[in-house]
C-alpha cells in the first residue's frame, strides 16, 4: 500500500492532533458496531419493501414506468435506481422522494428488469432501451445511474458495452459485487422454492438463477467486466461499507480502476448505502457536485469536522483511489 495520509475536512492547514486521532477513531469504532444492529432493520425494511412492490405487481398488475412517467414536472436532472438481487422498486421510493424535493429537482425512475433474470446482459439491454424512450420523451440535460448491488453491474455493462456512456455524467455504484461475491455460490439454494412460486402465482416469473452465477468471483462475466476500460467523460464513484456479509469480500465492491472514486464508510451491512442517511448523504452530494468527487474532497465539500483517510492502492495490477470514512 502506498500513500496513506489522513486529512481533516474543516481545516487543510492545521493537521488534527493525535489525541483527536484517537477520540474519532473510538467514536467510529462505536458506530461500527451500532451500525450491524441498523442493518438489521434495514434488512426487514427491504423484505417489507419487496413485498409491497411484489404485492402491487403480481395482484394489482400496476406498471410502475407509466404510472412514474405521470409524475414528470420538465426537469432537467434524471436520475436512473437499479435495485439489486431479490428487490424491487420500492425499496427506491424514499430516494425517488427526496431527488424530486424542491431542494433537488431530480426527476428519479427506478429500474424495472427482472432480478432473477437469467443474464444480466438481458437486464441491461431492456434497461437500455428504457434509458433511450426515457429521453427522447423527456427534456433533461444531465443523466445520472443509481446502481445497488447487482443493479451496479446491471449499470456497467449498460456503460461499458451498450453504449450508455454518451447519455450519462455520472454513475454511483452502492454495494456491488464489482469482483464478484462468494455468497452468490448459494444462489441455487433458492432454485426450488421460486420454481414452486412460479407455478402457484401465474405472473410470478420464471427463476433459473443466471444472474446470480454471473456474480460468483472470476466468472466469465466478472472478468469480461473488468478487463474492458471505463469510458472516458463519466465520473464514477462506488460507494460500500467496511464489514459486507453479501459481498464477500466486501473489498470486492472496490471499482477497480484509478480514475474512480471508491468511497468506504465504515458500517457494518449491505442494506446500509441503501437506506442510511449518511450515505444518503453521499449520492446527494455526488449527483449535486458538478466536479468530481476527489476534487471536492480536497475542497472540504463533505461535512465539516469529519474525518477521511485517503488510501492509493496497487493490487494485482490495478490502481485504485479509496477514501475511508471515520
Amino acid at each position: 500500500m502506498g500513500e496513506r495520509k489522513v486529512l481533516s475536512l474543516r481545516n487543510h492547514s492545521k493537521k488534527p492532533s493525535d489525541e483527536a486521532t484517537r477520540k474519532k477513531e473510538r467514536l467510529s469504532n462505536l458506530r461500527l458496531f451500532a451500525s450491524a444492529y441498523a442493518e438489521g432493520y434495514y434488512i426487514i425494511q427491504n423484505l417489507l419493501d419487496h413485498i409491497i412492490d411484489f404485492g402491487e405487481t403480481s395482484l394489482m398488475g400496476q406498471k410502475y414506468l407509466p404510472s412514474r412517467m405521470k409524475e414528470y414536472k420538465g426537469q432537467k436532472k434524471l436520475a436512473f435506481l437499479y435495485h439489486g438481487y431479490f428487490q424491487g422498486t420500492v425499496g427506491y421510493e424514499r430516494l425517488e422522494r427526496i431527488l424530486e424535493s424542491e431542494l433537488f429537482n431530480i426527476f428519479a425512475i427506478s429500474g424495472t428488469y427482472q432480478p432473477y433474470s437469467q443474464d444480466i446482459r438481458k437486464s441491461a439491454e431492456y434497461e437500455m432501451r428504457v434509458l433511450e424512450w426515457v429521453l427522447n420523451n423527456t427534456d433533461v440535460e444531465e443523466v445520472y445511474l443509481i446502481g445497488h448491488s447487482q443493479g451496479g453491474l446491471v449499470v456497467r455493462y449498460m456503460i461499458q458495452f451498450l453504449g450508455a456512456d454518451k447519455y450519462i455524467d455520472k454513475a454511483i455504484f452502492l454495494s456491488t459485487p464489482h469482483r464478484g461475491t462468494r455468497l452468490a455460490y448459494g444462489s441455487n439454494i433458492n432454485k426450488f422454492p421460486m420454481k414452486i412460486l412460479s407455478r402457484i402465482l401465474p405472473n410470478f416469473p420464471s427463476i433459473e438463477g443466471e444472474s446470480a452465477k454471473q456474480m460468483r468471483p472470476n466468472s466469465q462475466f466478472i472478468r469480461r467486466l473488468n478487463s474492458k476500460n471505463l469510458p472516458k467523460g463519466v465520473d464514477y464513484t462506488s460507494i460500500y461499507t467496511y464489514i459486507d456479509p453479501v459481498v464477500w469480500p466486501s473489498s470486492s465492491a472496490r471499482l477497480p480502476y484509478r480514475e474512480a472514486n471508491n468511497i468506504l464508510l465504515r458500517k457494518i451491512g449491505h442494506m446500509q448505502t441503501l437506506y442510511d442517511f449518511q450515505a444518503i448523504e453521499l449520492i446527494l452530494k455526488t449527483v449535486l457536485l458538478g466536479q468530481p468527487f476527489s476534487d471536492a474532497y480536497k475542497k472540504g465539500a463533505h461535512k465539516s469536522g469529519e474525518l477521511f483517510e485517503k488510501r492509493h492502492i496497487n493490487r494485482g495490477g490495478s490502481e485504485i483511489n479509496e477514501f475511508v470514512t471515520y
